[in-house]
């Protein structure tokens, strides 16, 4: 009986570090911040792969609207991102709003981490007036840091 609880509690202290891991403890195993520089090197090698950037909002044009099926307000901004090794261009869009969540205001010269996919396709496209799109990322966020 007695060994029987002692396995039970060390399958239990088990699972409890398990989840702790999976669930994971903030600092641990963080995505690290990858230079824009490295990017740029062979940027369709990065094509649609989630990246982590650090640096400074530059060029910052704010976007408002709403989304077409939904009606729901958009806001966002593009801007280019610069650090020591770099500048690429950075597309955030977001709802203003959902519940407690708030998005971000992009401001110039902000210094923020930006996460995100990479968009670089094979060939350049161009807009219909024909600017050329390039690399850039798409971000899904977009923190100030302190």
């Amino acid at each position: 009986m007695r060994r029987r609880r002692q396995a039970m509690k060390l399958s239990v202290g088990i699972l409890l570090f398990g989840m702790l891991l999976m669930v994971g403890v903030p600092g641990w195993a963080a995505e690290p911040v990858t230079g824009i520089g490295s990017l740029l090197v062979n940027p369709s090698a990065v094509h649609r792969k989630v990246v982590k950037l650090e640096g400074v909002a530059k060029n910052v044009v704010v976007h408002a609207g709403s989304e077409l099926g939904t009606k729901q307000s958009l806001c966002g901004a593009e801007f280019q991102l610069e650090d020591s090794s770099g500048t690429i261009t950075v597309l955030y869009r977001s709802r203003c709003q959902v519940g407690a969540l708030r998005a971000t205001v992009v401001t110039e010269r902000m210094l923020c981490v930006v996460e995100g996919y990479m968009e670089a396709p094979p060939t350049m496209v161009r807009t219909p007036d024909g600017k050329d799109l390039g690399v850039r990322i798409m971000a899904h966020t977009v923190t100030p840091v302190q």
